[in-house]
């Protein structure tokens, strides 16, 4: 019998500030799970980056299950890391979105816990 999954995943690393957290609409009867939203920006790399190549934000939704005291602690402009599978999708305005599932999602509140001096920008990493 042949596996369902992948045989390659997607990994994403994301470190930004939270623009919302709503109820995962996924899981609409389990109030711990959410979806936070965040839009994340791309950001020029060397012999990646063209002044022909037009970047936008890219709508993010990071599907978590967080404890009601966690939850409390991803408002508005929060500062946040979050690693996990993710897939894309164009949605109805024709603007590339990115959803993640979240293996891994800290709140961070300092520089020892969300490095960020080896980054050219702490907006948004993606691998």
């Amino acid at each position: 019998m042949s596996s369902a999954l992948p045989k390659l995943t997607n990994t994403i690393h994301i470190r930004d500030f939270v623009d919302s957290v709503l109820a995962d609409p996924t899981r609409p009867e389990t109030a711990n799970y959410v979806e936070i939203h965040t839009d994340v920006n791309v950001f020029q790399e060397d012999g990646f980056y063209g002044s022909d190549i037009t970047v936008e934000p890219i709508h993010t939704r990071i599907r978590a299950y967080l404890t009601q005291s966690e939850r409390e602690l991803y408002v508005t402009n929060a500062f946040f890391y979050a690693d996990g599978r993710f897939s894309t999708a164009v949605a109805k305005d024709d603007r590339l979105e990115i959803t993640v599932q979240a293996l891994s999602l800290q709140r961070c509140d300092t520089l020892e816990i969300c490095p960020i001096s080896s980054y050219p920008s702490y907006t948004a990493l993606i691998f």
